[in-house]
């Protein structure tokens, strides 16, 4: 009964190959468990989240999403391009990637720790003693966090897609557990901010040295290192406007409207930026499989890619607005004004998937310069949008602004992508 099963299910990828001209078994291996990963972690999240909207008051919620929004702002402090730099490098063989690119984070990240040690002086000396106690609480957790994380990448260049996304719900489990045990004992920000950083950290301290102990990876060439540092240094250099406008909306919804209205606008976010990280999390396997693609093979299919994209984007957009009033009425009955708000933001899902595809496709290919100006301008923008009109219409300025980028910053890609191929064919 089993291997019938089977064999239908490898049937069924065949001839869904055959029609899309994609590698769906290949898929269906890192994929299948990205989507199992997805379902029971966002099952496990939607636990906290109900918790979070019924057991803390708005405003509660509303200043803990800002501290760590002001502390996640200040990511670009980190090497954040070294996660892509080490699934590349390990993709290729080289494993001693993992501990040189950790080694190399420490010292780095603490950059950001001495940051974020600066915002919390400024809130003392302002005499916020809870905004104060919070950050410095961040400045030493986030660094580490942000370093550690690059186990998932290592087993990513190494496709165990099953490791990765066994020990991401584990984490998932403690974190969810954790916190759940503080939200129902107590509605103390420093608490919630403490219980956070552990809950983040400990699981990745634990498969980090777990990965160790299994690859046992041998040292990294000196060459290899150079160009590790390279690639890490340009991507992270990439995204300091990415990581910036991840967070500005969030700063900006605070400082304009105050604690409650960004309580409400970050429930709206909450099923739509799940769907974001899953698709996201996916573009690991993507990498992975494009770095072993001559760029003439892909410029092939670029444009077939890019229309299945956004035809999956829709279909999914379409499904989750018209389940989201379920959704929120089940559980999230104080934040019924999020619903709208997370309808009109769930169209950003459209081009998300050929956004994901373009900039995997860069990446993997270390299209240096397409990468700077296909991240640099539309992130500027998006920073500016943000502010401005977030200050004019509040909450709606900034929903119209992420929609606004969500079109215009694939669409600019795709224009990058089409010079690039015809500077090609003149030196071809």
């Amino acid at each position: 009964m089993l291997s019938k099963t089977k064999k239908r299910v490898n049937d069924f990828l065949t001839q869904l190959q055959e029609s899309t001209g994609i590698d769906m078994h290949y898929i269906a291996r890192g994929g299948g468990w990205s989507l199992f990963s997805f379902v029971i972690n966002s099952s496990l999240s939607l636990i906290t989240a109900v918790l979070f909207a019924n057991l803390l008051p708005k405003e509660t919620y509303g200043t803990y999403k800002y501290l760590l929004a002001i502390v996640g702002s200040i990511g670009f402090l980190t090497l954040t391009g070294m996660n892509t730099a080490v699934v590349q490098a390990v993709s290729r063989g080289q494993e001693g990637a993992l501990q040189f690119s950790v080694k190399l984070q420490l010292k780095w990240n603490l950059l950001l720790t001495i940051a974020a040690v600066g915002i919390g002086l400024y809130y003392l000396i302002k005499g916020n003693l809870i905004f104060a106690y919070s950050i410095f609480i961040l400045s030493v957790f986030s660094p580490l966090n942000a370093t550690l994380n690059t186990y998932g990448a290592f087993l990513a260049g190494k496709k165990e897609f099953r490791k990765i996304n066994l020990y991401g719900i584990a984490a998932t489990v403690f974190f969810v557990g954790l916190m759940a045990v503080v939200l129902i004992l107590t509605e103390n920000i420093i608490a919630l901010i403490t219980t956070y950083s552990l809950a983040t950290l400990l699981p990745k301290l634990i498969f980090y040295r777990k990965t160790l102990k299994i690859f046992r990876p041998k040292k990294i060439p000196e060459e290899e290192k150079k160009k590790l540092i390279s690639y890490s240094g340009h991507l992270s250099l990439v995204n300091v406007f990415s990581i910036i406008s991840q967070y500005i909306d969030k700063i900006a919804v605070f400082q304009f409207l105050g604690p409650v209205q960004l309580a409400v606008y970050s429930f709206a976010l909450v099923m739509p930026d799940r769907i974001k990280g899953f698709l996201k999390n996916a573009s690991a396997i993507l990498i992975s499989k494009l770095v072993e693609k001559e760029i003439k093979e892909i410029r092939k299919v670029f444009y077939k890619r890019v229309l299945q994209g956004l035809a999956v984007g829709a279909t999914i957009s379409l499904v989750y607005i018209l389940f989201a009033p379920i959704i929120f009425g089940l559980f999230f009955p104080k934040y019924l004004e999020s619903i709208i708000y997370s309808q009109v933001l769930s169209l950003s899902l459209v081009t998300l998937i050929p956004a994901i595809y373009m900039g995997s496709v860069f990446r993997s290919h270390k299209m240096i310069r397409i990468i700077y100006l296909s991240s640099a301008v539309p992130h500027i923008a998006r920073i500016i949008l943000f502010l401005t009109l977030g200050k004019i219409w509040g909450v709606w300025g900034i929903i119209w602004a992420a929609l606004l980028i969500s079109v215009v910053g694939p669409f600019y890609n795709f224009l990058l992508w089409g010079i690039e191929m015809r500077k090609l064919e003149k030196s071809g």
